[in-house]
């Protein structure tokens, strides 16, 4: 289905993606099913794990084994999004998990499973975590309207915990009655109801004229974008702020369910499931706070109240305390998450969203693989206490730190296609392939607007070097001041015609800004030049 127009104002109701978007709502609930099977999966793992080995770094690695192939591999699982239709290729990679997790199910069940297979296959697992992250994330923003965009994101997050407690409960329950084998076969089943649905849904692909990138230039291309967008900066920044010090609870937490707080199987299954009851209870109001707070200040505050609700846990080591004090880390968790991830969406137009998501994912994941490596081996040098004491406060100094890379202005960003540039029209034969090109613009700015204009022409040059120029400048004439010449540099000439589809409503308005600073009745003179021959 193509994407519903926009509404005015944003509703206050944290209900009103899924009654506004029915695509949105039949993928929601089938996440939630594929997602119940995902905790369960975790859930059944980490305590596996904690049978297998005693030592705390082993189980820590559990953590990274999910989250460091996400590492290396969403940027280019970005760019194959980008590139094939993300429908197919979503469900591609759900399936090989599919096969992963009911293999894992049968190596534990026939006994046959050791402490390191079950990280291989956790591993594997991250692999195909980090195939769908990207395109998972880049759908969004196609089955809903723009104003139910940041809405869209808390419900997934919500979803997710609401999957975490009931995956949880479930998971405690099977574990205690036929033991982890039991779980990874059910997490298997779960993955055939989002299959369903992605079978099921009609997509829209985006209209273009264009041939797609080859794989190595898209991979380049989602880097330089992130490079030069302040906008998506700025918020990779403030989530590793975050994320690398938050990650504590998550590498640590089957260690401190038994070693700090006496858990069993059931009292950790209830643990894990109160981080979600206060992330589901949060979620209800993002929208207002979303309404209430800029996403800085939400942001900064989460952090500290996660900060303080792992400082309680740790000294106060009473098991019903640490159910309070983690359901107001899964609380912050949640708030960080739904404003950074819209803070990302709202960086990215649509033809880069998979790559740009993926460098966003690749340092959100990063932090979750790297930090848990460093909290874990911290423990084993210290104590338990006294790596989640360090990471708390480092945590808690980062989220002041970092305010000066804010995000609050990412969703004014207009990056609909423009088509205000007129396709060039050569007298000479060129084929798509042939370049470099280069493209010069001059310019006749007013005297008294000379700052003014290099000021928005260094914006413009970020637009251009985004959007696909490796070389950009402007220069002023020596013998005519006041008269600047603009030049940049594409590898072919059809990376140029791109540059035609992707320039947004953001960029002509940068544009019209650089016009108004011109010489009364004077225009932009445009020239293309093309390397010619070998």
């Amino acid at each position: 289905m193509s994407q519903p127009a926009a509404t005015s104002k944003q509703s206050l109701s944290p209900w009103t993606p899924l009654r506004n978007n029915p695509v949105f709502f039949q993928l929601w609930i089938a996440t939630l099913v594929s997602n119940i099977g995902t905790w369960m999966h975790d859930v059944g793992a980490g305590y596996l794990a904690t049978e297998l080995t005693t030592s705390h770094f082993v189980v820590a690695l559990m953590q990274t084994a999910t989250s460091l192939p996400a590492f290396f591999l969403l940027l280019p699982s970005g760019a194959l999004a980008d590139i094939f239709d993300r429908r197919l290729y979503l469900l591609t990679a759900i399936i090989g998990q599919t096969f992963v997790a009911a293999l894992l199910g049968f190596l534990t069940l026939t006994g046959l499973v050791e402490v390191w297979s079950l990280l291989l296959l956790t591993l594997c697992m991250g692999i195909g975590t980090a195939m769908v992250m990207p395109a998972w994330q880049s759908i969004i923003p196609e089955v809903v309207q723009r104003s139910d965009l940041g809405g869209a994101i808390a419900l997934n997050t919500m979803g997710m915990n609401i999957s975490r407690v009931i995956g949880a409960l479930i998971a405690g329950i099977i574990l205690a009655a036929l033991g982890p084998g039991a779980v990874f076969l059910t997490n298997a089943l779960t993955f055939i109801f989002i299959i369903i649905v992605l079978v099921r849904w009609k997509r829209d692909v985006p209209e273009t004229t264009l041939p797609p990138e080859p794989l190595v230039p898209a991979v380049k291309t989602g880097l330089r974008y992130a490079r030069h967008s302040p906008a998506l900066l700025s918020t990779i920044y403030r989530s590793i702020g975050f994320y690398f010090f938050a990650s504590v609870m998550w590498a640590l937490f089957p260690v401190i369910a038994r070693d700090l707080l006496g858990a069993d199987e059931f009292r950790y299954a209830l643990l894990f499931a109160f981080i979600s009851v206060g992330a589901i209870i949060n979620a209800l109001f993002i929208p207002r706070l979303r309404a209430a707070f800029s996403s800085d200040t939400l942001i900064t505050g989460a952090s500290l109240v996660f900060a303080t609700g792992m400082i309680i846990t740790a000294f106060a080591k009473i098991y019903v305390v640490a159910l309070f004090t983690l359901a107001l880390c899964g609380s912050a968790w949640i708030t960080v998450m739904t404003t950074a991830q819209t803070a990302a969406q709202t960086a990215l137009p649509n033809w880069v969203r998979s790559r740009g998501m993926g460098v966003f994912l690749t340092f959100f994941m990063g932090s979750l693989a790297i930090g848990p490596a460093v909290w874990g081996g911290l423990a084993e040098a210290t104590n338990l206490s006294v790596a989640i004491y360090t990471a708390s406060f480092c945590l808690a100094i980062s989220s002041l730190f970092t305010r000066r890379w804010p995000v609050s202005g990412n969703e004014a960003l207009d990056h609909t296609p423009s088509k205000h540039w007129k396709l060039p029209e050569p007298v000479m034969d060129i084929s798509p392939d042939q370049g470099p090109v280069m493209i010069c613009v001059t310019y006749r700015v007013e005297p008294e607007n000379r700052e003014a204009f290099l000021a928005a022409m260094e914006q413009l040059g970020k637009a251009r070097r985004r959007d696909g120029a490796w070389d950009w400048n402007v220069m002023e004439n020596i013998s005519a001041p006041g008269t600047f010449q603009e030049y940049y540099l594409v590898y072919t000439w059809l990376d140029h015609l791109r540059q035609h589809e992707r320039i947004s409503k953001q960029d002509a308005m940068v544009q019209a800004k650089i016009r108004e600073l011109l010489v009364p009745d004077t225009s932009p003179t445009i020239s293309h030049y093309i390397r010619s021959g070998k």
